[in-house]
């Protein structure tokens, strides 16, 4: 029994586990529709992995050097987009991380954290933007929908199955 608690602590619990996750879940679609790049793959497990950094030492004392690994993150990402995809990309991306931030930001009074059934289906939001928006040319309702209503229910599986 201790050795399922220290896996869950160290494993399920870390953020490279989640990152890892919901940039597979991207590959997927990024196969299915012929659409994988290395480039694109780098840049979801980048921008998750810095998002839950983000989120998870926001109130501790260590959030001024997330905030400084995030900004190298961003220029990083930044230049995967500019070198490997076009202007459009770079908004997509951009968008997608301003939602990132308003999920859990301390600046703001009421962010969607706060409140308990709203942030699994954003999170499912966030996860289907990514799936069917920033790693495709065109938007895709299909993806879209496969997505948004599984991610929720994998982050909450995922999670509560340990």
């Amino acid at each position: 029994m201790n050795i399922l608690k220290i896996l869950k602590k160290t494993v399920i619990d870390s953020q490279v586990y989640v990152s890892l996750m919901g940039t597979l879940f991207a590959v997927f679609f990024m196969k299915e529709q012929n659409t994988f790049r290395f480039p694109t793959f780098a840049l979801i497990f980048i921008t998750y992995f810095s998002g839950y950094l983000y989120t998870k030492y926001q109130y501790t004392r260590y959030f001024f050097r997330i905030v400084i690994i995030n900004a190298i993150a961003g220029i990083i990402c930044a230049f995967l987009i500019i070198h490997n995809h076009n202007g459009i990309r770079l908004l997509k991306w951009f968008v997608i991380v301003v939602l990132g931030l308003l999920y859990n930001s301390f600046f703001l009074d009421v962010y969607i954290r706060k409140i308990p059934l709203l942030k699994v289906f954003y999170v499912g939001l966030v996860w289907a933007l990514v799936n069917c928006w920033l790693t495709l040319p065109e938007f895709s309702i299909p993806i879209f929908l496969i997505s948004f209503s599984l991610s929720p229910r994998l982050c909450f599986l995922l999670i509560s199955a340990i």
